[in-house]
């Protein structure tokens, strides 16, 4: 494996970063306008929906989104000041632990953002792509994905 870039590959990683940034920008725009949500708010959210009601420990949920546990930490402190999460401590074996619990504001928070949050991911991204673009589009992110899990195996992504 050569330790340079072809022109081809830096023009794919290029690309890939502008497409990155613009539909991250986009889809987060037409969150915050439609349900008053940040794109990292809503990730937190909606990572929170899919867990048990007992709660998530921040370490379980920053791994899970791919964030480090500072920038969990940062967005928790937002979205509990909104009302979003409450943090309690855990019960079992270790009473000690913290735990993430969506409030009931969070809940319906996201549920009224969940909406918009796929009707602008349609326009701005599904949109431009054919079914056979996005097959294989899927298949090059897997790609991606199993290669990022090799590579810091201490990451758990979505895709897991």
């Amino acid at each position: 494996m050569s330790a340079r870039m072809s022109a081809e590959e830096l023009r794919a990683w290029e690309n890939f970063q502008t497409v990155a940034e613009v539909l991250h920008r986009e889809v987060g725009r037409e969150l915050w306008d439609d349900a008053q949500l940040s794109d990292a708010e809503f990730s937190v959210l909606a990572h929170l929906q899919g867990e048990n009601s007992t709660g998530v420990r921040p370490s379980e949920c920053a791994r899970s989104i791919g964030w480090d546990s500072s920038r969990l930490s940062h967005q928790l402190r937002r979205l509990e000041k909104r009302g979003l999460v409450a943090m309690k401590k855990g019960d079992g074996s270790d009473g000690r632990a913290t735990l993430i619990i969506p409030t009931a504001a969070g809940q319906t928070a996201y549920r009224r953002a969940i909406g918009p949050h796929l009707r602008a991911a349609k326009r701005w991204f599904a949109d431009a792509l054919t079914d056979a673009q996005v097959r294989n589009l899927n298949d090059v992110l897997d790609t991606l994905l199993g290669h990022t899990n090799d590579l810091s195996p201490s990451t758990t992504t979505r895709g897991d």
